[in-house]
Formats: C-alpha cells, sequence, structure tokens
C-alpha cells in the first residue's frame, strides 16, 4: 500500500474549511493461475488497481470515496472502471453511504463456497436460488451497539446494470435488508433479512450464519432460505466451512449444498494459500460438483487452480 497526503486548501476551503485534510490512498494487485477442468486447461491473469479518497470536516466527519480498475482474475471478461459511484459518511459510530452500487444482504450463508479461480469452468449447482439482481442505487447505515454489528439498506431504484441513475419516484424495482452480527457463546451469530420487489414480484432471502473457534481453527455453519413469488428459486442452502493457519499456510474446506425448486446440488471446495512475503503468495484451489449440475462440455465437475497472487 502506498499511500499520498496532501493538503487540499483551495478546495476545503470551498466546502469545509481552510483546515480540512484530504487523504488519497493507491493500491495494486496482480495474479496469474493455472486452471484445469478436465480436458480442458486455461491460464489466467488478472489485477486491479484501486484508490481511496477520503477527508475529515472540522467536525470530525469522515466522507470517503473510492475508485478502480480491475481486470477479473477468474474469467475473460475486459478490464472494467469501477467506483466513483457512492460516498460514505462516517461520524458518532455510524457510517451513511449513498450510491449507485449499494448491495442488498443476500448470499451470507454460502460459507462453503471458497474458491475464487477453481470455480472457473465448473458444471457448477444448477438451482441455487436467491434473489438475482441485488445492487442498485440507494443508501445504506451501519452502526453497532453493546457488542452488535447493525446494518440496514434501502434500494429505491434496483436496475441491473444501471451505475449512472437512479429514479426515485418512478422506479419498479427496490430492495431492503436487515443484517445483525454479535458475540454468542464464544461465537459470532449472524442473521440477514433482505427483499426484493421487481415490477411486483417480492422474493426474499433469510439466512443465518455461526462461526466458532475451535481445534484450531474457525468453525462456520450458515443455512439460507429463498421464499417468495418467484417459485423457480425458492427452496434452501446449507454450508458448512472449516479454516486454519498452520505455521503460514492458511488452509480451507467447505461444503456447499442447495435444495431449490425441487432438485438438489452442492460442490465442496478446498484451499491452500502460503504466504510468500513482501506481499506476495502462492495458491492452490480445488471444487468438486455433486447433485443437478451443468453439463457443458468444455467444462467438469471437478476443477483445479494453481496460481500466484502479489499485493503492491
Amino acid at each position: 500500500m502506498k499511500k499520498i497526503a496532501y493538503l487540499m486548501s483551495a478546495i476545503s476551503a470551498g466546502l469545509f474549511s481552510s483546515a480540512a485534510h484530504a487523504d488519497i490512498s493507491v493500491a495494486g494487485s496482480a495474479s496469474v493461475a493455472y486452471n484445469g477442468a478436465g480436458g480442458n486447461t486455461t491460464i489466467i491473469h488478472g489485477g486491479s488497481v484501486s484508490f481511496g479518497l477520503s477527508t475529515t470536516t472540522d467536525s470530525g466527519m469522515t466522507i470517503s470515496s473510492g475508485a478502480g480498475i480491475t481486470r477479473d482474475t477468474d474469467g475473460a471478461g475486459s478490464a472494467a472502471v469501477t467506483g466513483l459511484s457512492s460516498v460514505s459518511f462516517a461520524t458518532g459510530g455510524a457510517t451513511i453511504t449513498a450510491g449507485y452500487d449499494i448491495g442488498v444482504a443476500d448470499g451470507a450463508a454460502s460459507v462453503g463456497e471458497l474458491v475464487t479461480v477453481a470455480d472457473l469452468n465448473s458444471n457448477g449447482v444448477t438451482n441455487t436460488g436467491g434473489m438475482g439482481d441485488d445492487e442498485g442505487a440507494g443508501v445504506s447505515l451501519s452502526t453497532s451497539f453493546g457488542g452488535a454489528a447493525l446494518s440496514v439498506v434501502y434500494i429505491y431504484d434496483k436496475v441491473a446494470g444501471a451505475v449512472t441513475s437512479g429514479d426515485l419516484d418512478g422506479a419498479a424495482n427496490t430492495g431492503t435488508s436487515v443484517a445483525i452480527s454479535m458475540p454468542v457463546a464464544g461465537g459470532t451469530f449472524g442473521a440477514n433479512y433482505a427483499s426484493g420487489d421487481v415490477n411486483g414480484t417480492t422474493d426474499t432471502e433469510t439466512s443465518a450464519t455461526f462461526a466458532y473457534p475451535t481445534a484450531g481453527g474457525t468453525l462456520t455453519l450458515g443455512y439460507g432460505s429463498f421464499e417468495g413469488d418467484t417459485t423457480t428459486t425458492n427452496g434452501t442452502t446449507f454450508g458448512v466451512a472449516y479454516s486454519m493457519d498452520l505455521d503460514g499456510t492458511a488452509i480451507g474446506v467447505g461444503y456447499q449444498s442447495y435444495d431449490v425448486n425441487s432438485a438438489s446440488g452442492n460442490s465442496t471446495d478446498v484451499t491452500v494459500s502460503r504466504s510468500l512475503g513482501g506481499g506476495a503468495s502462492v495458491f492452490a484451489e480445488m471444487r468438486n460438483t455433486g447433485g443437478t449440475v451443468g453439463t457443458t462440455s468444455t467444462s467438469s465437475t471437478s476443477t483445479v487452480a494453481i496460481g500466484s497472487s502479489i499485493s503492491f
């Protein structure tokens, strides 16, 4: 991480005061990996540059935003410019974020899905439920109290791919969510509720997770239920994962099952990574899928990935 800090006196004098101080942080990453899916093998390159922007007003409020240039590390997509679509205001232990890329708190129960590269060319589970498009123009509030963390989201214009406008009074698609996490019995319990309305078609997702330190690592459980007007995505999911660190080598094992629209499928993930120092690391991943899964000839139900990632 390389950080550039400077005094923006002219802008600060106009917006806040001559004493306001702005920071710009710059970080980068790069990766290269081999992916094998049966007879289909692929070499994948990716990376990103991210910019963090923040300033603090005289009253102590921190205002921040960010931007980035990303080349997908597990797909064939071209580089994309991201960010500069939301602004966060943090003060008094609470953070309010307004923007075009606000996401509801769905997908929390998928704790057993661990791989980031081995899912490429995987004949994945066919029916996984969920709410589909989960981002849009909206506002979120996050805060903490009594050891618990709370996040509330409202999306007033949930349109796939639209990050340049938000229709306050004429939007047909909206979304809401509430997420809370708290310490329970030596572990961490989380509960999420998300709801989306698309032209009057309402779907909901309810999930619970529990992470508990045990046997030199962390055991995490997750359960989610999908219900609503879209019957083809109704069902349940269950996940379990165990992670541990052996003298600098991180190991993870995860299992995720889905029972959605009268079809069942599952995935088993194994991940291993080792830090080489200086921000560099090597990793290996494996994914196996079973049950009702895809049948693409260029993909496989058993995939592996080996590679290296570097943070700058």
